[in-house]
Protein backbone atom coordinates (compact mmCIF):
# COMPACT_ATOMS: atom_id res chain seq x y z
CA UNK A 1 0.00 0.00 0.00
CA UNK A 2 1.22 3.34 -0.96
CA UNK A 3 1.98 5.91 1.69
CA UNK A 4 -0.84 8.27 2.60
CA UNK A 5 -1.94 11.49 0.83
CA UNK A 6 -0.30 14.00 3.07
CA UNK A 7 3.17 12.26 2.33
CA UNK A 8 3.13 12.76 -1.29
CA UNK A 9 5.64 14.67 -1.59
CA UNK A 10 8.48 13.35 0.66
CA UNK A 11 7.60 9.89 -1.12
CA UNK A 12 8.26 11.36 -4.69
CA UNK A 13 11.33 13.97 -3.32
CA UNK A 14 12.65 10.06 -1.97
CA UNK A 15 12.06 8.81 -4.89
CA UNK A 16 13.68 11.16 -6.80
CA UNK A 17 16.77 11.00 -4.36
CA UNK A 18 17.27 7.04 -4.76
CA UNK A 19 16.54 7.30 -8.24
CA UNK A 20 19.40 9.87 -8.58
CA UNK A 21 21.66 7.72 -6.50
CA UNK A 22 21.40 4.37 -8.28
CA UNK A 23 21.81 6.37 -12.09
CA UNK A 24 25.36 8.42 -10.43
CA UNK A 25 26.88 5.21 -8.79
CA UNK A 26 25.28 3.17 -11.82
CA UNK A 27 27.73 5.89 -14.17
CA UNK A 28 30.56 5.74 -11.90
CA UNK A 29 30.93 2.07 -11.75
CA UNK A 30 30.25 1.23 -15.61
CA UNK A 31 33.00 4.35 -16.38
CA UNK A 32 35.11 2.10 -14.37
CA UNK A 33 34.30 -1.22 -16.27
CA UNK A 34 33.50 -0.10 -19.64
CA UNK A 35 35.79 2.15 -21.69
CA UNK A 36 32.64 3.72 -24.36
CA UNK A 37 31.55 7.31 -24.85
CA UNK A 38 29.93 9.46 -22.04
CA UNK A 39 26.84 9.71 -23.88
CA UNK A 40 26.70 5.56 -23.95
CA UNK A 41 27.53 4.91 -20.14
CA UNK A 42 24.73 7.50 -19.02
CA UNK A 43 22.05 6.10 -21.52
CA UNK A 44 22.74 2.76 -19.77
CA UNK A 45 23.02 3.77 -16.49
CA UNK A 46 19.32 5.43 -17.43
CA UNK A 47 18.49 1.97 -18.66
CA UNK A 48 19.78 0.60 -15.41
CA UNK A 49 18.06 2.70 -13.25
CA UNK A 50 14.78 2.06 -15.16
CA UNK A 51 15.36 -1.50 -14.11
CA UNK A 52 15.80 -0.55 -10.66
CA UNK A 53 12.59 1.24 -10.29
CA UNK A 54 10.53 -1.42 -9.20
CA UNK A 55 13.17 -2.29 -5.90
CA UNK A 56 13.17 1.28 -5.32
CA UNK A 57 9.51 1.14 -4.90
CA UNK A 58 9.44 -1.58 -2.51
CA UNK A 59 12.26 0.35 -0.71
CA UNK A 60 10.74 3.49 -0.17
CA UNK A 61 7.05 1.87 0.41
CA UNK A 62 9.44 -0.48 3.67
CA UNK A 63 10.79 3.35 4.49
CA UNK A 64 7.85 4.81 4.61
CA UNK A 65 5.79 2.02 6.34
CA UNK A 66 8.38 1.60 8.99
CA UNK A 67 7.73 5.47 9.50
CA UNK A 68 4.20 5.28 9.99
CA UNK A 69 4.41 1.97 12.17
CA UNK A 70 6.87 3.64 14.70
CA UNK A 71 5.28 7.19 14.37
CA UNK A 72 8.55 8.96 14.34
CA UNK A 73 7.91 11.19 11.07
CA UNK A 74 5.49 13.56 11.65
CA UNK A 75 2.74 14.91 9.43
CA UNK A 76 2.68 17.63 7.29
CA UNK A 77 2.83 20.75 9.72
CA UNK A 78 2.93 18.68 12.98
CA UNK A 79 5.57 19.10 15.07
CA UNK A 80 8.39 16.82 16.04
CA UNK A 81 7.50 14.98 19.26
Amino acid sequence: MRSSPRRHLSYASFMLLLAADVLVLSIVVLDQLLTVPEAWLVGLSAVLTLAAMPALLKLSDAVFAMARRHRNVPWTGESFP
